[in-house]
């Protein structure tokens, strides 16, 4: 199949010295041929200028967007428009693209992908969970978060088989609860359907038919029964207000020693044993408390080395 890439980098921005870029390709490429990429941005902002030169060296067509006129609004919306009126055009100039993945979580762009569906193309989203829109999401055939594609290449952290393969029924209920909670304090909706999207992008082992339900809705049931959450008005509603960390994210804040130092990743995960709580290896957990804006990660390239510090 062939495959288009456009990127809003502004909205998606990777980590610098990670080998981010070349996984998309990886993964978005993989048994495929990716026939154009295009990422849009202002290249000489701090953020996205140092990833400039690696999108170029990997054939990556670069747009510069400008700051605007009137603020920054007026600039973001203009990215925008370039971005729908690129994806719409491409439609037809290379009709031979099967699939169109976007990197970005806007909603602006939900349009979009309803054109590229329309005309039969296969759709993907690579967004940041922090600013995705759910609505966006799901109009895509598939969606990830952005640091679930990062490879890790981590020289300190083995491939060996670990046990629990996936979340228990009662991780799963307490990632149920989370999920409504961060979509409220979002000042959206906990529409059901986001609820699910915002689950899979928070710990993208979450599988319901895993868990045994033969359907979402039998498990929303029974999660929200066991979490005390109501369904009123077509949303989900917390009736027990107290705010938690669910405890394998405290567990790893408490094992993180530095306060505003970066310990070396593979230390912190000998402090705890995290395969009690469903994660093969700790550099997903790690990904999943950055989701949250727990801790932060970084990459050292020269060494493969993760490292990870409190927020």
């Amino acid at each position: 199949m062939h495959v288009g890439i456009l990127w809003d980098v502004e909205n998606v921005t990777p980590p610098a010295n990670t080998n981010y870029i070349q996984s998309v390709i990886e993964k978005v490429g993989e048994n495929n041929r990716i026939s154009y990429a295009m990422a849009y941005g202002n290249w000489n902002e701090g953020s996205i200028k140092n990833i400039a030169y690696e999108l170029y060296v990997n054939h990556f067509e670069l747009n510069h967007i400008p700051v605007g006129k009137k603020d920054r609004k007026d600039k973001k919306d203009s990215t925008d428009m370039l971005i729908v009126a690129r994806g719409v055009e491409n439609i037809f100039q290379y009709s031979h693209i099967g699939r169109f993945v976007l990197i970005s979580g806007d909603i602006h762009f939900g349009p979009l992908l309803s054109s590229w569906k329309k005309w039969g193309k296969e759709t993907w989203v690579i967004c940041d969970v922090k600013s995705a829109s759910e609505e966006l999401l799901k109009m895509a055939d598939k969606y990830f978060d952005y640091r679930e594609i990062i490879n890790p290449e981590d020289n300190q952290e083995s491939d060996i088989q670990q046990v629990n393969d996936a979340l228990t029924k009662e991780m799963a209920f307490e990632l149920f609860k989370e999920a409504v909670g961060i979509i409220i304090k979002e000042n959206k909706k906990p529409l059901s359907s986001f609820v699910k999207i915002k689950m899979k992008l928070l710990n993208n082992e979450f599988d319901e038919k895993k868990l045994g339900y033969s359907s979402w809705l039998n498990f929303a049931q029974e999660a929200k029964t066991s979490t005390n959450i109501t369904f009123e008005n077509g949303c989900f509603v917390i009736n027990d207000k107290e705010e938690t960390i669910p405890e394998v994210f405290k567990i790893l804040i408490q094992s993180i020693k530095e306060t505003e130092k970066w310990e070396l990743s593979s230390q912190v995960a000998e402090r705890f044993d995290y395969k009690n709580y469903g994660y093969k290896k700790f550099r997903n957990l790690a990904l999943d408390a950055e989701k949250r804006g727990y801790i932060e990660t970084k990459y050292d390239s020269d060494t493969t080395t993760w490292f990870i510090k409190k927020k």
